[in-house]
């Protein structure tokens, strides 16, 4: 999925050494207490399990997910054209893939550095493209707690984690509908960042409404396609849980990966929340081997369809 942590593009360089060995320190503490916590003590029980390959799930699953990225870079080309920027579905998607593959590397610009370079080799408004994917990570976010918000009973039986949320997502909303030309925030970002600026105000209370909309979808995808993945692997009479459970631990647990922002990709990180999420429910051998197998399930998704995308030919602007 197209979401990480945003660049912080205005750190001066004699700090950027001390940044990254700070985000190397924490990243190592993370795999420590991932491996060490979570997944030795249960070691014997994963050596023991069986899986069960079950193939139509396992295929049903992998197809949503391929489905739910569409859906995703078809919500970014809706918003570059709202910005007026026309560039072809195919030229389009190079760009995004490029990005969303660039957020597995180390660091917190690689992402949009990669997505300044290709939007230039194909013609289109680095401003446009950048702020658009900015856009739909904050969008992403928003939905993303509303989803869990809603299916917290699911997970948890606390009816002030729902209000926290909900609060969240209303406190995201409006900063959304802000940046308007005139407003504080609007000024700010004027006098700050022009081009982003320049970008959102271009987008009417009738465009967030429906990126809203569109961006609640990969949610319920990703969740229904992780149940799927753990019905193909471990068979379904062990994962029996309710499938708005399976959607608020996946979505909870991305979540978690990107506030983190000192891990590529949300690496450790996701893996450790899940495992937190499903070991009360399915058991903690279970949960590290679906946890690990969903990493390493939806990389190889993600590269396949990018390598696809990015190997069919197209005319890039000279």
């Amino acid at each position: 999925m197209l979401l990480a942590e945003p660049a912080t593009t205005g750190t001066p360089r004699r700090h950027s050494w001390w940044m990254r060995a700070l985000q190397a320190v924490v990243l190592v503490g993370a795999a420590y207490y991932l491996i060490e916590k979570q997944i030795a003590p249960h070691w014997p029980d994963i050596r023991a399990r069986q899986l069960a390959w079950h193939p139509v799930p396992l295929l049903l699953g992998s197809a949503l997910v391929l489905g739910t990225l569409a859906v995703l870079l078809g919500a970014w080309i809706t918003s570059l054209r709202w910005c007026a920027v026309r560039t072809s579905a195919l030229d389009s998607a190079k760009v995004w893939f490029t990005a969303n593959l660039a957020r597995f590397l180390p660091g917190g610009v690689w992402q949009f550095a990669s997505l300044a370079v290709m939007a230039s080799r194909y013609g289109m408004s680095t401003a446009a493209a950048t702020a658009t994917v900015l856009l739909e990570q904050i969008v992403l976010l928003i939905t993303g707690l509303a989803v869990v918000a809603v299916f917290t009973p699911a997970v948890v039986q606390a009816a002030w984690w729902q209000a926290a949320l909900v609060v969240g997502i209303l406190l995201g909303a409006v900063l959304l509908a802000l940046p308007r030309p005139g407003s504080p925030l609007g000024r700010w970002l004027g006098r700050y960042v022009p081009s982003l600026n320049e970008v959102w105000s271009q987008l009417g209370a009738q465009h967030l409404l429906l990126f809203f909309v569109i961006l609640t979808v990969p949610w319920l995808m990703y969740g229904t396609a992780f149940r799927l993945l753990a019905g193909g692997l471990l068979g379904s009479e062990t994962v029996a849980a309710s499938l708005g459970f399976y959607i608020a631990a996946f979505t909870g647990s991305y979540l978690a990966g990107v506030i983190a922002v000192f891990a590529p990709a949300g690496l450790f990180v996701r893996e450790a929340a899940l495992i937190g999420v499903l070991t009360p429910v399915i058991g903690g051998a279970d949960a590290a081997i679906l946890a690990v197998a969903s990493r390493i399930w939806l990389t190889a998704l993600e590269i396949f369809a990018g390598l696809i995308v990015l190997a069919l030919p197209s005319t890039p602007s000279a």
